[in-house]
């Protein structure tokens, strides 16, 4: 693509994360999204043939985004309990600095569905944000930094606990993420790492 092309599939994107922002999924729409950008649908139909198209590009930039974020922090890491607090920690920052694109993609995912009403951007992200978490939970189980535990269940948990956090801010925008964050990082830190302590309060038990 040529840069003005380029230029242009960016606008369009941002029109549509705006949009959603604002009037929720209903803002997904091609003609909205022609209507804010200030341009005919069918230039939008030129750079994304379908509406599944310009959304699974919104969504693809704002977790390729949200990753280039993120990794810089975990690579910095030199412990698996550093990876996660990072993990953690970062996710919140990033959505916190960026309540658009998180309102934009949390609208998508729950209500963009392909032609069995499948849910398929949701599950397709879960899976990946899965994976991302297992890798670090598994990674402190083979250094002996984290206790044995079942790693699905556990990342499963993270995946719920962050997401609950995130739609009290989206009800309330003047709840702190931070505080969030911070004791998102206190449980989980203390919920899979080796503890003489929890060792002492079973056997005082």
């Amino acid at each position: 693509m040529s840069f003005i092309e380029q230029a242009r599939r960016r606008q369009l994107i941002e029109a549509l994360i705006e949009g959603v922002a604002e009037e929720g999924y209903a803002g997904a729409s091609l003609a909205k999204v022609a209507e804010r950008a200030a341009i005919s649908k069918s230039v939008v139909v030129y750079h994304f043939g379908t509406k599944d198209e310009l959304v699974e590009a919104a969504v693809e930039q704002i977790f390729g985004e949200m990753r280039a974020f993120i990794e810089p922090r975990l690579d910095a890491e030199q412990t698996a309990r550093g990876q996660l607090r990072a993990y953690i920690g970062s996710e919140f920052t990033f959505l916190e600095h960026n309540r658009a694109k998180l309102l934009a993609v949390s609208y998508i995912l729950m209500n963009h569905r392909d032609a069995g009403g499948a849910l398929y951007l949701r599950e397709r992200s879960e899976t990946t944000y899965l994976k991302s978490v297992i890798a670090i939970l598994k990674k402190g189980q083979a250094d002996g930094e984290f206790r044995s535990f079942a790693l699905v269940p556990m990342a499963t948990t993270l995946m719920h606990a962050i997401n609950g956090a995130l739609a009290q801010w989206v009800a309330n925008p003047k709840l702190s993420l931070a505080e969030y964050a911070d004791e998102l990082i206190t449980i989980f830190d203390l919920a899979t790492r080796k503890s003489s302590t929890r060792a002492t309060g079973k056997a005082a038990e």
